[in-house]
């Protein structure tokens, strides 16, 4: 087996995108990332790490090039095939089992939750239709007519996914809104009655609020994470991209707002994502800066832009061009002392946490150590050994219900 550097190698799938031939496309494991819109197989790699990897006979990986990696089987090992002679064991992780189950007023939990990583993720408020918002386009955004989810629904798809072991923290989505409050009212009696019944790590991914009130409010209510994500640091390249966000909210209202939350919330529970492939390294690395000297821990996103978001001329990222970004964040938090341990485990981007693995070995040895030694460390182990559980949880309901017999 060759050795392998796990952080290089999600960065490789994310961007690239993973090969699955014809020859095992019908196996059961994978049925479901075939017929799921988002064509996106999520693996367990190395090291305990996570990564969502577009299928790159469907849709949604950013890179043109052919897919460096190629799934191969061996019985029922699952490998990542980069040659003949080179090989690495994966898992896949399967779909969680609350996919299949409904709620009480009949919605499929699926609608109400998606499980990404450690975190599953709600948007309990009419979602907007596909297509860039308006705070991305700058033009108005039709909104599906459905009515918003009942809290009871919403409580009960999260006891599911807990029960089940499926993920260990909440994650809320605020819809896109124009209001003063930039949609945290909406989401309040939601998230108090998340925790109210559950003792678990609340987070709210939303764009900022007009005014720091509202902030103060967030972190009243019981959120115990927040961000607001600013995506593309250069102020030029961001009106290009996200017209609405600039007109609408203003680039510098962003980095005040997440100043301002940093100074309450705990550290490291304020962060914000900048993505590789639509500015140059060098402007996210600037961003990177940016956010660390405010408090704020950066995220490095490696999901696609959402069309029509990306410049038409952007050039798809490689992932030896990203790796100068990741070590820069790596040794930006370090320096700057946010904790690097409350946001971990995103399948779709790195964390500082992850980033040690291209800041050199005794980076990624001695962080590791330091970290599975703390109390974080300790949660972060017990995350581990749900998602374990997860991957040896098979069914025959399972094969049945992959394979439509």
């Amino acid at each position: 087996m060759t050795a392998v550097n796990p952080g290089h190698l999600k960065v490789e799938l994310a961007l690239g995108g993973v090969a699955v031939d014809a020859s095992v496309r019908t196996r059961p494991e994978l049925l479901p990332a075939l017929r799921d819109a988002r064509h996106v197989l999520e693996l367990l790699l190395p090291e305990d790490v996570v990564v969502d990897a577009p299928l790159a006979n469907g849709r949604g990986v950013v890179s043109d090039s052919p897919a460096p990696h190629r799934l191969a089987y061996e019985g029922e090992q699952v490998f990542l095939q980069r040659e003949p002679a080179t090989r690495i064991e994966v898992r896949i992780i399967p779909p969680p089992q609350f996919y299949r189950a409904n709620t009480p007023h009949g919605i499929p939990m699926r609608r109400i939750g998606s499980v990404f990583g450690s975190f599953i993720a709600l948007n309990p408020l009419a979602p907007a239709s596909d297509g860039p918002c308006t705070l991305c386009s700058g033009r108005p955004t039709e909104y599906d007519s459905a009515e918003p989810h009942p809290i009871v629904d919403v409580v009960d798809t999260v006891r599911t996914a807990f029960a089940e072991g499926a993920v260990e923290f909440v994650l809320f989505n605020a819809s896109v809104t124009e209001a003063e409050d930039g949609g945290i009212a909406a989401l309040e009696p939601y998230i108090r009655a998340v925790k109210r019944n559950f003792d678990t790590f609340v987070a709210v991914q939303m764009h900022p609020p007009r005014n720091n009130r509202w902030v103060d409010r967030t972190y009243a209510m019981g959120v115990d994470a927040l961000t607001y994500s600013v995506e593309v640091h250069d102020a030029d390249i961001l009106a290009r991209c996200y017209p609405g966000r600039v007109a609408i909210i203003g680039r510098e209202r962003y980095y005040e707002a997440l100043a301002h939350a940093a100074s309450i919330f705990p550290s490291g529970t304020v962060w914000s994502d900048l993505t590789v492939g639509i500015e140059p390294a060098e402007s996210t690395m600037r961003g990177i800066d940016a956010l660390v000297q405010a408090g704020v821990l950066p995220v490095v996103s490696l999901a696609p832009p959402r069309h029509g978001v990306a410049p038409a001329d952007a050039a798809a990222p490689r992932a030896e061009e990203v790796a100068p970004v990741l070590a820069h964040l790596f040794q930006a938090t370090r320096q700057s002392k946010v904790n690097m341990g409350w946001v971990r485990e995103l399948s779709f981007g790195i964390t500082p946490l992850e980033a040690r693995f291209f800041a050199g070995e005794e980076a990624r040895l001695s962080v590791a150590q330091q970290f599975y030694r703390s109390r974080l460390g300790g949660m972060a182990a017990r995350n581990l050994a749900r998602l374990r559980r997860r991957l040896r949880v098979r069914t025959v309901s399972d094969s049945f219900d992959s394979s439509r017999l």
